[in-house]
């Protein structure tokens, strides 16, 4: 069983990459698509700090993998 604490990385982490999916796939995309290129440059900026905190989680939760304390 997952203490909460790593039960908590690993649901954020899951959270946040289908956010990033979404800005990706969509948001983006619509904006650039309805001519608000404001929008589009704030949905770029959200998913570059996004997938700067996905890859914090990951190396946390990867570490703590390797040293046998992910549990």
């Amino acid at each position: 069983m997952l203490s909460n604490c790593n039960y908590g990385k690993t649901k954020l982490l899951y959270k946040i990459m289908k956010i990033i999916t979404y800005i990706e796939q969509h948001a983006i995309r619509d904006a650039e698509k309805d001519g608000h290129p404001l929008c589009a440059e704030e949905y770029k900026e959200l998913k570059n700090d996004l997938e700067r905190h996905a890859e914090k989680l990951r190396m946390a939760i990867e570490g703590l993998s390797r040293e046998g304390k992910f549990g």
